[in-house]
């Protein structure tokens, strides 16, 4: 069912399986990175996105009732889906690149001097 879907997504699409893991990883990581709060340097995001493509990449050698790993397609797919979140990660981590918080800024209070 889930090759299905994916099968039928892919060609919705008019993405190759390929390039369909690569948005879809994308799509997680920034979903994974609203949803906690966290950003672009926090491994959060990237350990959901991780824990999500082995699930999938479990899923699919279970396809058929028994596991059957196909290692280097399923090494390609966590390739795929894990290379931008990666590099994302790597940047921020590397550069400092930070996002504002998700919350609206409250107002300052001044200190009044006496």
């Amino acid at each position: 069912m889930l090759n299905k879907i994916k099968t039928d997504l892919s060609e919705l699409l008019f993405l190759s399986r390929d390039a369909l893991h690569i948005h879809i990883g994308l799509g997680i990581y920034v979903a994974a990175m609203l949803l906690f709060r966290r950003g672009p340097a926090s491994i959060v995001p990237w350990l959901v996105v991780l824990v999500a493509q082995l699930a999938n990449e479990l899923l699919d050698g279970i396809h058929h009732g028994v596991l059957d790993v196909d290692v280097t397609g399923a090494l390609r797919d966590i390739g795929n889906t894990m290379l931008w979140p990666t590099v994302v990660l790597l940047v921020a981590r590397r550069f400092g690149v930070k996002i504002q918080s998700l919350e609206p800024e409250r107002p300052r209070s001044v200190a009044r001097s006496s």
